[in-house]
């Protein structure tokens, strides 16, 4: 379903724009889509426990300001520093999980102020500077096709969703994500240990969030201080999990769905541009987004539906069966 609305939204702009569709604009969309995808792949697993991260965009910011500046002041090739993205993401992630896991913050609370400490540390590495100057070889990754209207920064986004979706479909560790969504109560009586698989799902969030701010930087070509955060990367990546089919009451929905609605949200909000509308509308419109979509998970929910179910029931679609949780 999300496929057919983004191809529709897509024709429409097209209609009304025609270099809207041009070979190149096609490979432009796909790509500034990925680091939102790779985000919202590690924010579902939060939502999957019934947890919630708001940490992600400055998590991305300082992945992408630490690895975009070793990479113009020293040269070195965009592998080189996968290792330090997803250590960043990995250890900032890990820290969110203890504050919620151990300490007993709620979620929203405890990545709120860590979405603050971690803004700041990302202001501290920039130090007023901004990354500008890249190697040709990050430049050509960034913005270069192996086919046309399928940009190279694709094929990261796709791994990512694929691997994460057969992690969590055919793992034991995924099925506990899931029973402990479901019910955590019963998960530990099930033998699960609860407390290791929450700060997991922290810890893969954080991960994937420095992941995508190495795609990010490459994608882009530039980093600063505000990198993640200026974008509201964060309420984004909520909105995919939303839209993609996964609830804010945990235990149901799935990655690939997310991946598809960053690609939507992409799409739309680059459509909203080319209508002439104001790029600053662009916040206000994903905020409206998510709330219309946690107003529909809330409703659903006492119906025992999520929102990609109950968007297919409204357009006529039919009611495919649903993940559940095996304990």
């Amino acid at each position: 379903m999300l496929v057919v609305v983004t191809l529709a939204i897509f024709g429409l702009t097209s209609a009304a724009q025609p270099h809207f569709a041009l070979q190149g604009n096609i490979s432009f969309l796909l790509a500034s889509a990925m680091p939102l995808a790779v985000v919202a792949v590690g924010e579902t697993v939060v939502m999957l426990v019934r947890g919630i991260d708001l940490s992600v965009a400055p998590v991305l910011g300082i992945a992408a300001v630490s690895t975009g500046f070793i990479a113009q002041d020293s040269h070195v090739s965009v592998l080189s520093m996968l290792p330090l993205a997803l250590a960043i993401g990995i250890g900032l992630g890990f820290v969110n999980g203890l504050f919620v896991t151990y300490a007993r913050i709620p979620p929203i609370i405890a990545t709120l102020g860590t979405f603050t400490v971690y803004g700041g540390i990302e202001q501290l590495i920039c130090n007023s500077r901004t990354v500008v100057t890249l190697p040709t070889s990050w430049i050509n990754l960034g913005t270069h096709d192996f086919l046309p209207d399928v940009p190279y920064i694709l094929v990261p986004g796709v791994l990512v969703t694929i691997a994460m979706a057969l992690i969590l479909w055919r793992t034991r560790w995924g099925r506990s994500i899931y029973a402990f969504g479901a019910n955590a109560e019963a998960a530990f009586r099930a033998g699960i240990r609860v407390k290791a698989i929450e700060i997991s799902a922290y810890t893969v969030c954080g991960m994937l969030a420095g992941l995508a701010g190495l795609i990010y930087v490459v994608q882009v070509g530039s980093a600063g201080y505000n990198t993640g955060s200026e974008i509201s990367i964060q309420l984004q990546a909520i909105a995919c999990g939303l839209i993609g089919g996964t609830t804010l009451t945990g235990g149901k929905g799935g990655v690939v769905g997310s991946f598809f609605a960053a690609i939507f949200l992409t799409v739309a909000l680059e459509g909203v541009i080319v209508a002439g509308i104001a790029y600053q509308w662009q916040s206000a419109g994903v905020g409206v987004l998510l709330l219309v979509a946690i107003l529909i998970d809330a409703y659903q929910n006492r119906q025992g539906r999520s929102v990609s179910e109950a968007l297919r029931s409204v357009l006529g679609g039919h009611k495919p069966v649903q993940q559940e949780a095996s304990s």
